[in-house]
């Protein structure tokens, strides 16, 4: 779907926020913003977006709630090819005005056009909420599904497009098309099926049907099949590895975690599978767990950087700062003679690790110095910014520690967490609407960010808000109330499963 241009429909504008911020504006600030708008939409239409832009910008600095000023903004920054400048003004807009239609269809669009497919089928969800009868959204939904692999729904959003509008050519092209790949699918599946028929005692040919069934999203015949194999070789790690596979498809964290420990048990000199092991105890928080798969990984397979950047990660998250400090250190030097993309890519990741090690164990200096010290090297890595700003502001100086954070934000525009570490900063600096903007920016960028609203609500009560503060910490109280009723439930979850496999009966 191409980008909407709505500069014609003055609605947001007239009628400010509906729910965003409910600061006032004056009169005068909203006429200041309206004449930059009408000036930005001009020089759009020129094609002359780096003044446009500007344009914008002096309209939303003029009047904050303006969700149009926010939106035709992220219009001119996506003609501009900075999809993440985009990306920000239109949750922006969004998150001031839910009822504005466009900056859903041009966000989603956006999304898929940057191969992030789960945003786009959540945009493209909330847009049709708003506009049921739309059947290009639902074209555009369709090709997300599609996509992401899921044919079946991809064929229900394609045939409700030809509801709304039987001469809608695309609608029933991408209809054909995907009964093709799904028919296409289904035989591959069948031969495979065929295959494993053939050689039943194959464990190969169980792995190739499973991973075909998860790629038509058949997870639990996926499962059903994993039996079979555990029934057929129940001491083979290939059982376990393909059982892993299935797990991890299905979001069952513990069971893939479980599955890989078997894997590790009946190869124990398989590096690869001490990796995955690793990956979901760090994924399941067991840290101590996660830390002893990684050094185990690492001393099967020393030479791979990558499992050493993963138990570097591990301590610091552990709190073993230390260790990880020498971990971190020890692949700066490594990489500290880089010839090629990917170890200047390395030995930016180990600079940024050892200076966030430095920042947590408190040694602020020493964070300076390393962050300095990869600054020379990479002048605009948002990582070594964030935490040159993390030191810097720990040492009280933060006026410098602002121009860090809002340099990193420019390498890292969808990053919720500067945002809110920046709305921190001035808020202790007495810039109180600037850290309302950013604290609301890290929300529109993650709705469920809850220190975000803790941030907004701290923001709110210092510019006498209090009504708006009180609705910002009950929001918080709500999403932290969610997350221990998730946590509960995956614990009972896992106790569960944990019974059923007592009794030896999987299903």
């Amino acid at each position: 779907m191409a980008e909407v241009d709505g500069n014609n429909e003055q609605s947001a504008s007239a009628n400010g926020a509906k729910n965003g911020a409910s600061e006032d504006v004056s009169a005068s600030a909203k006429a200041t913003a309206q004449a930059a708008i009408q000036r930005g939409v001009d020089a759009a239409e020129a094609e002359e977006y780096e003044v446009a832009e500007e344009a914008f910008e002096e309209a939303v600095a003029a009047d904050p709630t303006d969700a149009r000023a926010r939106y035709d903004l992220g219009r001119v920054r996506q003609s501009l090819g900075d999809p993440d400048g985009a990306i920000v003004s239109y949750r922006r807009a969004i998150q001031l005005d839910p009822s504005l239609i466009e900056a859903y269809i041009n966000l989603g669009n956006l999304y898929s056009e940057l191969g992030q497919d789960e945003d786009a089928h959540e945009v493209f969800e909330s847009a049709l909420e708003l506009d049921s009868g739309n059947d290009e959204l639902f074209i555009s939904l369709g090709d997300t599904y599609r996509n992401m692999g899921y044919f079946e729904d991809a064929v229900l959003a394609y045939r409700q497009a030809q509801i709304l509008n039987p001469d809608n050519e695309t609608a029933v092209n991408n209809l054909k098309e995907t009964r093709a790949h799904i028919e296409e699918q289904a035989e591959n599946i069948s031969e495979l099926e065929r295959r494993v028929d053939d050689a039943p005692r194959d464990l190969t040919r169980y792995s190739d049907l499973a991973d075909a069934y998860l790629d038509a999203h058949r997870e639990q015949d996926a499962l059903n099949l994993v039996n079979q194999m555990l029934a057929l070789a129940p001491e083979e790690p290939t059982t376990y590895e393909t059982q892993a596979t299935v797990f991890e498809a299905m979001g069952k964290l513990d069971d893939a975690a479980n599955a890989w420990e078997r894997v590790t048990q009946l190869a124990p000199n398989d590096a690869e599978a001490w990796e995955h092991l690793g990956t979901w105890r760090y994924e399941q928080g067991m840290l101590d767990e996660a830390i002893t798969a990684y050094r185990e990984a690492v001393r099967l397979s020393d030479d791979s950087p990558g499992l050493r950047f993963s138990l570097s990660e591990a301590l610091r998250e552990a709190g073993q700062y230390d260790e990880a400090i020498e971990q971190y250190k020890r692949l700066v030097e490594e990489f500290k003679g880089a010839s090629d993309d990917a170890d200047e890519e390395a030995l930016a990741e180990a600079y940024a690790g050892l200076a966030a090690s430095y920042n947590l164990a408190d040694r602020y200096d020493d964070a300076l110095t390393t962050a300095n010290e990869a600054l020379e090297r990479f002048p605009d890595q948002p990582e070594a910014l964030y935490e040159q700003a993390s030191a810097l502001d720990a040492l009280g100086r933060q006026d410098e520690a602002i121009t860090a954070y809002e340099r990193a934000l420019e390498g890292d525009p969808q990053n919720c967490g500067i945002y809110n570490d920046l709305a921190d900063t001035y808020l202790a600096v007495g810039r109180v609407n600037d850290a309302i903007e950013m604290a609301e920016t890290a929300i529109s960028l993650d709705p469920e960010f809850v220190i975000g609203y803790e941030t907004l609500a701290q923001a709110l009560h210092a510019a006498g808000r209090e009504d708006e503060a009180n609705i910002a910490i009950q929001r918080a109280a709500e999403l932290h109330a969610a997350l221990e009723d998730d946590l509960d439930d995956e614990e009972e979850d896992g106790e569960d499963e944990g019974d059923e496999g007592e009794d030896g009966e999987g299903k």
